[in-house]
């Protein structure tokens, strides 16, 4: 399963929504499971529960991939990194090249793949 972490504060939720099930279509395409929170039922979760739910499905991930398009940090999506580089889960970056210089502090995590648009992902590669 792959466990996808990405920016939900302050984006513009149809534009999130939008991209997260262009992702999901093409990880699927490739992986049998993809987790991503936003699809998920309990999305009113409390603070304590929503974490850890997120431990818990990046503790059964045989991949995390942290989508970053967005010029402003995340603080949930790096403890969710976090989470996963202490459980020594592979980490993938997906980033935007616009936004790069933002989040250098990703590059030590695992493979960088840079992208200007969406679509010229190759999910392959993933």
């Amino acid at each position: 399963m792959i466990y996808l972490s990405y920016k939900q504060s302050w984006v513009n939720p149809n534009q999130l929504e939008k991209e997260l099930k262009f992702i999901k279509n093409k990880l699927e395409a490739t992986w049998q499971k993809v987790f991503i929170y936003y699809f998920e039922e309990d999305s009113t979760l409390p603070p304590h529960q929503l974490l850890k739910k997120f431990y818990e499905n990046i503790k059964k991930a045989d991949l995390v991939l942290a989508y970053i398009n967005y010029p402003e940090k995340s603080e949930g999506q790096l403890l969710e990194l976090g989470m996963a580089y202490t459980l020594w889960k592979p980490i993938k970056i997906l980033i935007n090249k616009t936004v790069k210089n933002n989040y250098y502090l990703v590059y030590g995590l695992g493979q960088v793949i840079e992208f200007e648009k969406l679509e010229c992902i190759d999910f392959n590669k993933v």
